[in-house]
């Protein structure tokens, strides 16, 4: 039961552990990335993300974590993008290298006067040709475990992982935190690797946790199977960085052929649909409005927290437990600690957990990458 679950798990943890050797292979560049922040924050720079669909969600996020080390940073194409000046950093988002807006807009940038600095998977493509540094993800795994080809072949199930480009998706999650770790370390390199070790012993112990309540995880998946048979629309929401985590996974959900609505749609939700939350606190107040709202209207309440304590927990029809880290705990309490030392350990092992949820879906609805791929949006 759920062992494409557990697979997409071990799949991803490993991912990580490599993704942690195959950037510290790349010391030279991500010490040079360390010093252009270091000299965008002295000089009152700006740092610009660019990116399209997940990717550039994982664009944001980085952003977002810039931010917390007070350094000015904005997403190209937001509504309150910030202009690209002489000596801004931009930082260029693309598992494939060659998503044409993204490459469009960093051209761009370079005629602008701005370093360019690409995170892709392809060697060779056309953003690592123009970046100025590449910091190189891992790519879509090549799977040799035999127990998986055995299972494979026997026909259990088709898909091992949500497919186009979780792992690059991932890998650059986990990067950004990385390099934001460095920023105002003594010692960049190590604060690098504690950052994401750190970030997969959270994620790690987690996936343990549920899988220990392996009943509550398959009633939890079992919703959205009913959601998909009903024509239920689901909700997902997240906060701050879990506001990303959460648009990268509604986009996964509807690759899936499922109906998904933004938050923004809020108004149209009807008895039924599913609202999931993702909050560390569980006790956030507009998640919890949510929360609050959509059981009086009659909707199905998941939620993935970090205190199963919370209000939220306790209003959810079945909710998920990660772990938190106190460096994460501190940083909510506002005005008491200095953020520069926040790990999002809670929002990756949330972006793994559901990547696992719907590499189990996938199977359980007989759903082929390929078939997934025509869900994916097609126009950038």
């Amino acid at each position: 039961m759920l062992e494409v679950f557990k697979d997409a798990i071990t799949l991803m943890i490993s991912a990580g552990k490599r993704m942690i050797d195959s950037a510290l292979n790349q010391a030279e560049v991500l010490l040079k990335v360390r010093n252009l922040l270091l000299e965008v924050k002295r000089r009152n720079k700006k740092v610009h993300t660019i990116g399209m669909g997940r990717s550039g969600l994982a664009g944001k996020f980085f952003a977002e974590l810039l931010k917390l080390r007070r350094i000015k940073a904005s997403t190209i194409g937001d509504t309150l993008a910030k202009p690209v000046d002489s000596g801004d950093v931009v930082f260029a988002f693309s598992g494939s290298g060659w998503t044409t807006t993204t490459t469009l807009y960093s051209e761009l940038c370079l005629r602008r006067g701005a370093i360019l600095i690409a995170l892709t998977a392809t060697k060779g493509s056309k953003l690592d040709r123009l970046a100025d540094y590449t910091i190189y993800l891992l790519g879509k795994p090549v799977l040799a475990a035999t127990d998986y080809i055995a299972r494979k072949i026997a026909g259990r199930y088709k898909t091992p992982l949500a497919p186009m480009g979780s792992i690059p998706e991932f890998s650059a999650l986990l990067v950004s935190a990385g390099i934001a770790a460095m920023i105002d370390s003594n010692e960049p390199l190590d604060a690098f690797r504690r950052t994401l070790e750190v970030i997969l012993d959270v994620a790690d112990r987690s996936m343990r946790y549920i899988l220990a309540r392996e009943n509550i995880l398959l009633e939890f998946i079992l919703h959205y199977e009913d959601a998909r048979k009903n024509g239920a629309a689901c909700y997902f929401y997240g906060i701050g960085l879990l506001n990303y985590i959460s648009e990268m996974i509604s986009m996964r959900f509807q690759h899936l052929g499922l109906n998904v609505n933004s938050i923004l749609d809020w108004i149209l939700r009807r008895r039924e649909d599913i609202l999931t939350v993702i909050s560390g606190s569980g006790e956030a107040s507009i998640p919890r409005i949510l929360v609050e709202e959509g059981r009086r209207t009659g909707m199905k309440v998941l939620s993935v927290v970090g205190n199963e304590n919370s209000t939220i927990a306790r209003l959810s029809d079945v909710f998920l437990v990660l772990e938190d880290i106190e460096e994460r705990k501190r940083y909510f309490e506002l005005g008491r600690e200095e953020p520069e030392q926040f790990i999002p350990a809670f929002e990756i092992a949330s972006f793994i957990l559901f990547e696992a949820i719907v590499a189990e879906l996938a199977r359980r609805f007989g759903i082929t990458e390929e078939e997934m791929k025509v869900l994916h949006a097609n126009i950038e």
